[in-house]
């Protein structure tokens, strides 16, 4: 084999490899995502678009709603889901309607914040102070034993 023919059949070989890995890693397969994909929202096979999703607090990531104050931001569906107090789990729009940045849950305040400008929702979505003007969705949420539903 001269060296041309070899240094050619190299390079196709290892474009090939690394056509291949570029597709493997564009897979969705194997995905690393913690969040289940929430089921058909409108349920029995609709598509309303309506938010209904369960999750089980008795599991991480969603364990941290099993104390008082701890918050989590559910990505696949933009909803802040926060435990305000032993009996109250409560979820809203995790983006703030001033600029669409993602919320906190302050605990001390009972409150969302909004760390890009400032802006703070209170419990039930509306405006504290701005430099939002415009409140945040609220959702409905049922507890029973570890499974929350959150829906409208």
């Amino acid at each position: 084999m001269e060296r041309k023919d070899f240094i050619e059949k190299v390079g196709l070989s290892s474009a090939a490899i690394l056509i291949f890995g570029c597709m493997q890693s564009c897979s969705k397969e194997g995905s690393t995502s913690t969040e289940p994909i929430p089921p058909n929202t409108g349920g029995g096979g609709t598509t309303d678009n309506k938010i209904d999703f369960t999750i089980d607090i008795g599991v991480a990531p969603y364990n941290v709603l099993k104390q008082e104050g701890g918050f989590y931001v559910y990505n696949l569906s933009k909803i802040i889901i926060a435990r305000t107090t032993a009996n109250e789990i409560i979820a809203v729009s995790s983006l703030c309607t001033h600029q669409g940045a993602t919320l906190e849950y302050i605990n001390s305040t009972k409150s969302f914040f909004c760390p890009l400008h400032g802006s703070n929702f209170s419990q039930t979505g509306s405006v504290s102070n701005g430099p939002a003007t415009q409140p945040l969705k609220q959702y409905k949420t049922s507890l029973d034993g570890n499974k929350l539903r959150v829906y409208e």
